[in-house]
């Protein structure tokens, strides 16, 4: 419609001194200028069905809540202590062999001696002392937050015929649910036995396929760059 009515107005300007022609292409210039006015003053809004108007959000407010939420995800993603982060006490009982006697042990351990079974790697270590901090900090505004264990999914069953890593293990998630609840008492987390609990863990990782891709990706030399 715009287009015709610009279309009009350039003939008219085309057309000899007569006032008639001029006069008509004032008021086709007029129209054109209202009609401009008044879609400008409507701006982007869509008639409903029922008659209402539908304006459209501010650009970016949804996404700017997906956004908040997956940063909130994320700070709870950060209380969760992986399986990676456990290792196995080697360290032998002094009472269990002589003084003298050499550990079969593929370590040297020195220091105090630590209880058999399992304990946390110097980097679970760390990272247990800040989601105390973070337990200590809910405790202290109220907010109620748990650490997660993440269960565990690559122990053997010796009752199956391949005995293949790809089972639960209910008793080494109790373990080391013992050992972070021990660790987050004597960092002085009240109640720590009721905010550990053991649950799988909700970040979603990359299967073997997408990490070789993300790899290559980022390593590769593409188009004259190069990625490090």
């Amino acid at each position: 419609m715009w287009a015709v009515q610009v279309k009009k107005l350039i003939l008219c300007s085309d057309n000899g001194s007569d006032s008639e022609p001029i006069a008509t292409c004032t008021k086709q210039s007029i129209a054109l200028i209202l009609s401009i006015a008044t879609l400008i003053s409507i701006g982007c809004s869509v008639p409903m069905p029922g008659g209402g108007v539908m304006v459209p959000e501010v650009l970016g407010s949804k996404v700017d809540e997906i956004h908040r939420q997956q940063e909130q995800n994320a700070e709870l993603a950060k209380l969760i202590i992986y399986a990676h982060e456990f290792e196995m006490n080697l360290q032998e009982d002094p009472a269990r062999r002589a003084a003298s006697e050499k550990s079969d042990s593929t370590f040297s351990y020195y220091g105090e001696v630590r209880p058999r079974g399992l304990r946390l790697t110097p980097a679970g270590e760390d990272h247990v002392k800040k989601i105390a901090e973070v337990l200590r900090n809910g405790q202290q505004n109220g907010a109620l937050t748990h650490a997660v264990i993440e269960r565990s999914q690559t122990s053997k069953r010796w009752d199956t015929e391949h005995q293949y890593p790809v089972h639960r293990n209910s008793e080494l998630d109790a373990m080391r649910r013992a050992v972070v609840v021990r660790a987050l008492e004597s960092l002085g987390v009240i109640d720590a036995d009721e905010l550990v609990i053991v649950a799988p863990a909700f970040p979603t990782g990359l299967d073997a396929p997408e990490a070789a891709a993300a790899y290559r990706n980022a390593t590769v030399t593409t188009r004259g760059n190069t990625n490090y």
